[in-house]
């Protein structure tokens, strides 16, 4: 589902080559957030095996990339919630059900798990991001802002893919 999120969402952002050397290698699956229990997925109600939307919040240093990402970006350490952010991870949207609202409600519901926190960890107060350009219209209208830095992760193919780093801080309401 990611790589058809990306392939149609993330068309006159990035290239076709761009998107063929990321998905699978920066954009997949992440085990690590699967095991510390802090993925989600949206399915209609009627089809519980096909997702809608899927993402995640971290306690990790990893801000962005999957499984096969570069090791210099896959940090395993724990972050510090009174010093560090969480990271909101891997926030995609199937096109069927794009512009639907659920990446807005994946989002809140990531932000709000981060806030509370979890066994592993006390809450966050301040939250990160690693967008896709597809995503940063998306992730504003969540009350992100741009950080001012960008990244640029060269994939297996040659091709470089822009990351922007975002960053929001809680209010003292909740998200």
């Amino acid at each position: 589902m990611i790589g058809e999120s990306l392939r149609a969402l993330g068309k006159g952002y990035y290239t076709d080559s761009e998107l063929d050397g990321s998905i699978g290698y920066l954009f997949g699956p992440d085990t690590v957030l699967i095991r510390d229990q802090t993925y989600y997925i949206l399915h209609p109600l009627t089809s519980p095996t096909r997702i809608a939307a899927c993402g995640g919040w971290s306690f990790r240093q990893t801000l962005y990339g999957g499984n096969n990402a570069p090791s210099n970006l896959r940090m395993p350490a724990k972050r510090n919630p009174s010093t560090d952010r969480a990271s909101i991870r891997a926030i995609f949207t199937h096109p069927s059900f794009a512009r639907q609202g659920l990446g807005t409600m994946m989002m809140r519901y990531c932000e709000a798990r981060a806030a509370e926190g979890n066994e592993e960890t006390d809450g966050f107060e301040r939250l990160e991001m690693g967008a896709t350009l597809s995503g940063v219209a998306l992730y504003e209208r969540c009350g992100y802002v741009r950080s001012g830095r960008e990244d640029v992760v060269e994939c297996p193919n040659g091709e470089g893919i822009r990351i922007c780093h975002m960053i929001k801080d809680l209010q003292e309401d909740g998200p």
